[in-house]
């Protein structure tokens, strides 16, 4: 079953899917961060604006690029897995 052979729909919702997957890797990634950790337990001073902190922490890729490339790929695989299941069940071809 080559995706590259799918109805477009199905090509534009594996794209959707897979970006929504990135863009939670990045919120996992975030989350896990030590500069959420002390943006989030600081009451005042620099540290305490989570937003600067963020876009601060966005500028540095190497901090944080596994985890949406993974979120991406477990998201892909996931709609794969269920288009191939599905794929039997309805009796067509790709």
């Amino acid at each position: 079953m080559n995706p590259l052979r799918w109805r477009s729909e199905h090509q534009l919702a594996l794209v959707v899917f897979a970006a929504l997957g990135g863009i939670g890797g990045l919120l996992a990634a975030w989350f896990v961060s030590p500069l959420y950790k002390l943006s989030s337990a600081s009451l005042s001073g620099e540290w305490s604006n989570m937003t600067a902190v963020f876009k601060l922490w966005i500028t540095a890729p190497g901090l944080y690029w596994p985890w949406p490339a993974i979120g991406a790929t477990i998201t892909g695989l996931a709609f794969y897995a269920v288009n191939l299941a599905r794929l039997p069940a309805l009796g067509r071809s790709s």
